[in-house]
């Protein structure tokens, strides 16, 4: 476990709990595959933040336990229910869990894992197919779901700081299938399984997108139409996937949602929420603000402006960037195509208490953009 601050200390003990804080992610991890009462029931026995992931993976265990007997009984559907939970469960312990690298890295082996076994006991009309991009010395894993549909656009979703591909990758990605979609969620430089092996670097990070689209028009075998790509990204994907698409002119559209659009050097780091400011070393492994800030800041009106279609949203309730409105004034100055803003005056980070009216939306506006 890294070492605290006094303020950290304090705050991981006594201020995080489900009052202040565990209650507003409930939609987000409700949107990993576990139930409402699971949630409650675990949330219960989290005393405070510093058992957050311990207690969640060893809530994963006893799922997995459950799937082998109910595999033994012949319960193949109860086992299938069951590991797909248990993964939410890993992921949700891991999920902003900076302060101890090695509990974190062995609760995502776990969901990676049990994904894998999740996956073994799928129809094949619902398996994703797992792929690895060469990407330099290493490669970038990730999970296409097909619709099975000949000459339909791909979706390539561009993680936040730190999902994972097997959790909100996985019920996104069938939400985009059943929507028409070819959808590829990967764990990208500094996020997921690539963690180890490449950290996070916003200068290139563009690079990766580019050669995952390079290995799509490289191995043409799936009936996707590569004519029409999109991109979106949630979070500090939000940024990215707008960042992505005004570098490669084979994008053509992209929706964000939160993005932070600007840093502002090491004062902006200092200015986001001590859990964040954890996130940014663990991404870029930087032992501190100082040393990951090269890899950490940017504005996206320094880049290249973005000529194609754009849907962005805005939460007037996003306690996780500092000065929210800033990011949507930048990304509208930014783009100089067609535009949208969606602001949501009451949501939280990333319209999560309103995806229910975001996604339809998103889906149609893809539709059009891609038709």
């Amino acid at each position: 476990m890294v070492r605290l601050t006094v303020k950290e200390q304090i705050a991981f003990k006594h201020v995080f709990n489900e009052k202040r804080v565990y209650s507003r992610w409930y939609g987000r991890l409700l949107s990993f595959g576990i139930d409402y009462g699971r949630l409650k029931r675990v949330v219960s026995r989290v005393h405070t933040w510093l058992d957050w992931c311990s207690v969640w993976s060893a809530e994963g265990d006893e799922l997995c336990r459950l799937a082998e007997r109910s595999i033994e009984e012949g319960n193949v559907g109860k086992a299938r229910a069951m590991l797909h939970e248990a993964v939410g469960c890993y992921h949700t312990g891991q999920h902003v869990f900076f302060i101890d690298s090695e509990q974190k890295e062995a609760s995502q082996a776990k969901a990676r894992d049990c994904y894998r076994r999740f996956n073994s006991l799928l129809q094949e009309s619902e398996h994703p197919l797992q792929i690895e991009v060469p990407f330099g010395n290493s490669k970038i894993p990730g999970y296409l779901r097909r619709s099975f549909e000949p000459k339909k656009p791909l979706i390539i979703f561009v993680n936040g700081m730190d999902n994972i591909k097997e959790a909100e990758g996985h019920a996104q990605g069938m939400l985009f299938r059943q929507n028409g979609f070819n959808h590829f969620s990967f764990d990208g430089p500094g996020q997921g399984e690539l963690w180890k092996d490449l950290k996070f670097d916003a200068r290139t990070y563009h690079e990766s997108v580019s050669a995952i689209i390079d290995w799509f028009e490289q191995n043409p075998v799936f009936g996707i139409d590569l004519d029409r790509i999109g991109l979106v990204g949630f979070s500090l994907g939000g940024y990215l996937a707008p960042m992505c698409a005004a570098k490669d002119r084979r994008v053509k559209c992209v929706v964000g949602n939160s993005g932070l659009m600007y840093i502002g050097g090491l004062e902006g780091l200092k200015r986001l929420n001590p859990l964040w400011q954890r996130g940014v070393t663990y991404m870029t492994g930087g032992g501190t603000l100082e040393e990951a800030c090269p890899q950490f800041d940017w504005d996206i009106e320094d880049q290249p402006p973005l000529k194609v279609p754009l849907l962005f949203y805005h939460a007037g309730h996003d306690e996780v960037m500092p000065s929210p409105a800033i990011h949507a004034e930048k990304v509208m100055k930014w783009a100089q195509g067609e535009k949208t803003l969606r602001y949501y005056e009451k949501a939280e980070h990333c319209t999560q208490d309103y995806l229910d009216e975001v996604y339809p939306e998103i889906f149609d506006w893809l539709h059009r953009r891609l038709a």
